[in-house]
């Protein structure tokens, strides 16, 4: 598989991949923010999630993070998730649950993501949050193997994961 480049590119392959294509998809992906504008959306209040594309077997979204903006600690529901660095610096922080706990969870990683860096997570490797401490804005692309309609997130104030209902903020560059 050739380098993908442009929003559009990619937008032409997805619907053809399965499987194993999402996995070498995501390693030949070399794409320009500037691209990504007309999906991008930026809030000060939380990051956006914005659909870039959905279908059954995928679901393409844009995140645009302000400054100190992260996400809970979630699971993605049994779906593979591949993250790439369109702009700026992330943290991802990783977290297992205690043994013998449902509800319990201790860190096991920390690190960060670059631009043009793919990152990968499912359930079975954890749980984890981002976290833009760049100090600038940032955003990351994240691709589904499945779209995720619904996850468990880790309610701080509750000391426990509950489930959530996962919305866009906009979808095909229109504010919902």
């Amino acid at each position: 598989m050739q380098a993908v480049n442009t929003i559009e590119e990619l937008l032409e392959i997805l619907p053809q991949c399965s499987g194993t294509d999402f996995v070498k998809l995501a390693d030949q992906l070399e794409l320009d923010p500037e691209d990504f504008k007309p999906f991008a959306y930026w809030s000060d209040e939380s990051y956006t999630r914005n659909c870039v594309s959905r279908n059954d077997e995928y679901e393409l979204i844009l995140l645009c993070w302000e400054p100190g903006q992260e996400t809970p600690v979630h699971c993605h529901n049994g779906e593979e998730c591949w993250v790439y660095g369109l702009k700026g610096e992330m943290d991802e922080i990783r977290f297992k649950n205690k043994p013998g706990s449902e509800h319990d969870i201790y860190e096991t990683e920390r690190g960060t993501m670059e631009e043009g860096k793919v990152a990968y997570m499912h359930d079975m490797m954890g749980f984890h949050s981002l976290h833009n401490n760049s100090g600038e804005r940032a955003m990351t692309l994240h691709l589904y193997m499945k779209p995720i309609d619904s996850c468990r997130i880790y309610d701080e104030e509750k000391d426990r994961f509950i489930r959530k209902e996962m919305q866009y903020t906009t979808k095909d560059g229109k504010l919902l």
